[in-house]
């Protein structure tokens, strides 16, 4: 199983990975996209069902690189040629997220490869006001999530979805004011792994007991703060 990963996450967190048996592969930059948050593999690429969608330019620029990990992760790669540019929203097109059998993001922003693929595989999209509905998202399988945009809690509440709704804040983004919990971390089969400690964060309480509520444990990679690194894809 592979770990991609933002290759600015600290390397106590990248090493805590690599000692549960994932394969640790960072992505270097995108510089169509805003400097902060342009290695982060939900602004980058987007798993969605057999596909690893990824823009035209990043996989020229990266080719081997991305050749190997939808190898490793045994998906057909889709190249897209939508335009991207660091100004949003014109930088949220792969920035979505499944539950059930919803495409949940700023659909009118993602391109019509991703809509087409997705509609052919009986996904339906759900538009939500968020831009970074992946980034804002922590994505509990099919049953739950946390988070702390309200468009994103009241359209999967919509859907029956349980949601816990937490206080913004509390995650660190070089560059930025603050993070997003969804960005913090990533989900692999029952454990929840964030990048820092989950103690850190106001709400961090109630969100360990939500998730343990739901079946999932939670792992802290380092004692840090939580830092928003743009998930953590297990692929």
């Amino acid at each position: 199983m592979t770990a991609i990963v933002d290759e600015r996450m600290p390397k106590e967190a990248k090493m805590c990975l690599a000692s549960f048996g994932f394969d640790v592969i960072a992505l270097p930059p995108f510089p169509r996209i805003a400097p902060p948050v342009s290695s982060h593999p939900d602004m980058l690429m987007l798993p969605l069902g057999d596909r690893l969608f990824v823009y035209k330019e990043y996989y020229e620029a990266h080719t081997a690189l991305l050749d190997r990990i939808a190898d490793k992760a045994g998906r057909s790669l889709s190249v897209i040629n939508a335009p991207v540019s660091p100004i949003y929203p014109h930088d949220v097109g792969l920035n979505l997220f499944t539950i059930g059998r919803r495409l949940v993001g700023r659909t009118d922003k993602a391109p019509q490869e991703i809509l087409g693929y997705a509609e052919a595989q009986g996904y339906v999209p759900l538009f939500v006001k968020q831009g970074y509905a992946k980034c804002s998202t922590v994505i509990l399988g099919d049953r739950a999530i946390v988070t702390a945009d309200p468009s994103i809690l009241a359209a999967v509440e919509s859907i029956g979805i349980d949601a816990l709704s937490v206080s913004a804040g509390g995650v660190s983004l070089p560059g930025y004011e603050y993070g997003f919990l969804g960005g913090a971390c990533g989900v692999h089969q029952n454990h929840i792994f964030f990048c820092g400690s989950l103690d850190t964060h106001p709400s961090g309480a109630a969100i360990g007991t939500f998730c343990r509520a739901h079946g999932f444990d939670v792992v802290s990679l380092c004692p840090a703060p939580l830092l928003d690194v743009g998930s953590i894809f297990f692929l």
